[in-house]
């Protein structure tokens, strides 16, 4: 997969400490961010370009030297006509919709993790998804690799959902213009009172939901096959 690159060393020193001790004291562990411009996504080529930010964070694992970790991704992308989604779409047009992921890892090593002091990724640079946050430890650290992992993409009118505990992707998303819904609007001071019996009118939503994970009114999506590698953002 061409966003699984090969991961890049962090000039930051590792805190020699191992995870049974955080467990047994309570200490504080990090959180990391890193963010992500023009990100291309899984595919070849890239269906879409990727702005967004990762949060990962770390707990003591079940036995002494292991980490659980997850990540956190929220952004947005914009597609490229003339390419085909994961989905197995062809890419219309142009559009910008939200998408989110998470994904869990456990970490074997026998100190704990660092953040780096700055972590901005432009185009194809950073580390591979599947291997993340190996390089948060030292250099002997390893895993296993994500999962389970989940993303959903989503516009006005389209959505893409990927999970790993799942054979088939769920929705499509082929970059079809979708109009804004207009809001409706809502009675003036010179417009008169709705009787009681009549519902007072509201407006309606104007924009995509990360957090909505319910399809779209105007689609029923059809299930399509999950690539033979499954889909990494980042």
């Amino acid at each position: 997969m061409k966003k699984l690159l090969a991961a890049t060393a962090v000039t930051a020193a590792v805190a020699a400490v191992p995870a049974v001790a955080y467990a047994r004291t309570g200490g504080k562990l990090p959180t990391c961010t890193a963010t992500f411009v023009d990100h291309p996504e899984n595919a070849s080529p890239a269906w879409a370009l990727d702005d967004f930010t990762r949060t990962t964070t770390f707990e003591p694992g079940d036995t002494d030297g292991t980490w659980k970790v997850r990540i956190r991704d929220r952004g947005k992308f914009t597609t490229i006509p003339g390419t085909t989604s994961d989905s197995g779409d062809p890419i219309q047009a142009k559009v910008t919709g939200s998408f989110r992921g998470d994904g869990d890892y456990t970490v074997t090593s026998a100190t704990g993790p660092q953040c780096a002091d700055t972590e901005h990724y432009e185009g194809t640079a950073g580390p591979a998804t599947a291997q993340w946050p190996l390089h948060y430890f030292a250099a002997d650290a390893t895993t296993s690799g994500i999962d389970p992992w989940r993303w959903v993409y989503r516009t006005y009118c389209e959505r893409l959902v990927e999970d790993s505990r799942y054979p088939k992707v769920d929705g499509h998303i082929t970059g079809k213009d979708c109009p804004r819904p207009t809001p409706t609007p809502t009675p003036t001071d010179s417009a008169p009172e709705p009787s009681p019996s009549e519902p007072e009118p509201s407006a309606s939503e104007t924009t995509p939901s990360e957090e909505d994970t319910s399809s779209p009114a105007t689609e029923a999506p059809a299930a399509s096959p999950l690539k033979k590698q499954p889909h990494f953002t980042g």
